[in-house]
């Protein structure tokens, strides 16, 4: 997963800078960061209660949040536990969220090096 695919997209960063301005982008970044954090405990919390509903829904709504912030690599990993979880793939997600786990840490460092 993500070779080719960017960590960060930093047009879709410059993008949202130029239509929300400097100050409230840097506000909504700190904001993604913190819930790339938290959902990442919510994510291992669900798949090892084997709560997969829950599970395709946090992925879902992450793998939205971070590609309208660039993240696309972050993005696509979510999709791929997104698609995992809705069709009963357990075998995969703890891979996968391996995965999401080292993605989530690049994306992380990467908008921290962005800013």
């Amino acid at each position: 997963m993500g070779g080719q695919i960017p960590l960060l997209d930093k047009p879709v960063l410059d993008r949202l800078a130029a239509e929300v301005g400097e100050e409230s982008a840097a506000f909504l970044l700190d904001s993604l960061k913190k819930e790339i954090r938290d959902s990442g405990c919510e994510l291992m919390q669900h798949a090892s209660v084997g709560n997969l509903e829950q599970l395709e829904i946090q992925a879902h709504a992450l793998k939205s949040a971070a590609r309208s912030f660039g993240a696309m690599r972050l993005g696509e990993a979510c999709q791929a536990i997104e698609f995992a979880a809705k069709a009963d793939g357990r075998p995969e997600i703890d891979g996968l969220l391996s995965q999401f786990k080292v993605i989530s840490e690049e994306t992380l460092e990467a908008f921290n090096k962005a800013n």
